[in-house]
């Protein structure tokens, strides 16, 4: 994929990313006001762990009649108040919904993460 090709060698400044950071991993804590759950450790920009943001509540999602335009919201949101470069949130957005959508062991496709990907390729 010529996404992949172009965002991983010109990533910014590198850091530990959770990987899997979606609102059903973030718990109300006693110790912090909240607690991430569930990491699946990497090295990586930030762009790369925000893009599960961008399809989280996939159930919401699937149907919402304007999907599109609420895909679009997150991705303008997300890289306004974090400072993310839009298009690259957006590439690896696509590449995320893919990845997790097509499962190589079973072979199954999850329509919804591929819809994810597609609403993400317009934005």
């Amino acid at each position: 994929m010529a996404a992949v090709q172009e965002l991983v060698p010109t990533q910014g400044e590198l850091v530990v990313v959770h990987q899997e950071f979606h609102g059903g991993n973030v718990l109300r804590a006693e110790r912090e006001p909240w607690l991430a759950i569930d990491p699946k450790p990497l090295v990586g920009e930030r762009a790369f762990d925000a893009a599960s943001l961008l399809r989280d509540r996939r159930d919401e999602l699937v149907q919402d009649p304007a999907s599109g335009r609420r895909i679009r919201r997150r991705l303008d949101q997300l890289t306004t108040e974090l400072g993310l470069d839009r298009e690259r949130l957006r590439g690896w957005g696509i590449m995320h919904a893919l990845a997790c959508g097509i499962s190589g062991e079973t072979h199954k496709v999850e329509q919804d993460m591929i819809a994810c990907a597609r609403w993400l390729a317009n934005a």
